[in-house]
């Protein structure tokens, strides 16, 4: 089953990412990069990840007008990652073009639907009138017709994506293997999002707090 999760390394020490992935670099697919690594690390940093041979997700959630948008995909190009990820807020027409763009140079793009942290009533307070599942269901239908590899959803949704979109993948984050879903709202363990569908699992507190491998190992084995 590691063939199916991505270790989130939101850490900012590029020692502390290198060692944690010496650890568990046999029981991962891929290696994510969010905003708190990004943020502090060079493009040299990033390079050297790659010498794990893992696929490496660029989690930059990119969110701009259109020209901005295809300029940060193409600014991707030397960093030798695999995947990358973009607001599904930013449009068809956007999400399309900067799509073409990653296709050119080898980049898969993924499209972040509604983020696993906001319930129907954060979604409501910022003006929309939909529900999270609503929402989503507008999202994916954007994120197919713009021909995205695949949506950031939770668990919860990956259904609702299948029936919409079978051809788009699934990656979940808010896989959580105990009650503390810390401040996610729409969680679940590895072995029900396998079970919904889930064709990759985006995993980061559940592995990194304590011991990386011990974590790992039991997470693999919940997965039935």
């Amino acid at each position: 089953m590691n063939k199916n999760i991505f270790v989130a390394c939101d850490i900012s020490s590029q020692k502390e990412v290198i060692n944690i992935l010496e650890k568990i670099q046999d029981d991962i697919y891929g290696i994510k990069i969010g905003l708190q690594y990004i943020t502090q690390r060079s493009p040299e940093d990033i390079r050297e990840l790659s010498k794990f041979k893992k696929p490496i997700f660029y989690d930059g959630k990119f969110f701009d007008i259109k020209n901005t948008l295809i300029s940060s995909i193409q600014a991707l190009n030397d960093l030798k990652v695999s995947f990358a990820t973009v607001h599904l807020l930013n449009g068809y027409d956007a999400l399309k073009a900067a799509n073409e763009i990653a296709k050119k140079i080898g980049i898969r793009l993924l499209g972040v639907s509604v983020l696993t942290s906001f319930s129907d009533g954060d979604i409501e307070k910022l003006g929309f009138k939909n529900t999270v599942e609503n929402q989503v269901k507008k999202l994916v239908k954007i994120a197919s017709e713009a021909n995205l590899y695949g949506v950031v959803c939770s668990p919860s949704e990956v259904k609702i994506v299948k029936k919409i979109a079978p051809q788009l993948k699934c990656f979940t984050p808010g896989i959580r293997m105990n009650s503390n879903t810390h401040d996610q709202k729409r969680t679940m363990n590895a072995n029900e999002a396998i079970k919904m569908g889930s064709d990759y699992l985006i995993i980061g507190r559940p592995i990194l707090e304590g011991d990386p491998k011990k974590n790992i190992d039991q997470i693999i084995h919940s997965i039935k």
